[in-house]
């Protein structure tokens, strides 16, 4: 099994975030007196990679708000993002002509807590990757659980796995580095049947009181 970490990939190939997801920031959504705004900015480090064949870069200054609502009796915190509260731009492909585009299909659910060296951040999404403007353009639907812990995936021929680790929030800083992998489809481009790996870099504006 091939061995990742976060702060992996820094070739000139450029860095770039799966996930992504994408939609314009202005939204009308109002923040209730038990919500906490955050917004979580990403930086150069985030990146999407396909099968380590095909890295993406998200622009830097791309950016997710992040609601985050009462400490559970576990003392964990929940967050939602919610899909117009997302704005990462499209992806140009390098490889072939076209973009890729991400969007959130629904609200993503999420809970930080109290971990040995830090915050642990969990987040599951269910997101549309958009190809347009290439030879086979078209949309797949991925949900993804995304962790400051680790994750790992196999292609889908089963002759090549990926695992990436990521960086737990860190309070002072605010800063952390989500991870999440999955399988391309047999049809989905760029590489189809890859193992799809994604990490998701940056720093919280804010961060609510977790016990």
């Amino acid at each position: 099994m091939q061995r990742r970490n976060a702060d992996g990939p820094r070739k000139s190939t450029a860095l770039f975030a799966t996930l992504a997801l994408i939609g314009p920031l202005a939204s009308g959504q109002t923040v209730s007196a038990q919500e906490t705004l955050s917004t979580l900015t990403l930086d150069s480090l985030s990146f999407i990679s396909f099968g380590d064949r095909a890295v993406f870069a998200i622009p830097s200054g791309a950016t997710l708000q992040l609601r985050f609502g009462s400490p559970q009796d576990d003392g964990s915190v929940p967050f939602v993002i919610h899909p117009d509260e997302v704005a990462i731009p499209p992806i140009a492909l390098e490889s072939e002509p076209g973009t890729l585009t991400y969007t959130l299909q629904g609200d993503a659910q999420g809970v930080v807590e109290q971990a040995d060296s830090g915050l642990s951040v969990e987040l599951t999404a269910t997101i549309a990757a958009t190809l347009e403007g290439a030879e086979s353009s078209g949309t797949k639907i991925h949900t993804l659980r995304f962790s400051t812990a680790s994750a790992s995936a196999t292609n889908l021929f089963g002759t090549e796995s990926v695992s990436v680790t990521g960086m737990q929030l860190d309070p002072e800083a605010r800063y952390l580095q989500l991870v999440g992998a999955t399988t391309n489809p047999e049809t989905a481009r760029p590489e189809p049947g890859a193992a799809v790996y994604a990490v998701l870099s940056g720093t919280l504006d804010k961060l609510p009181d977790v016990p």
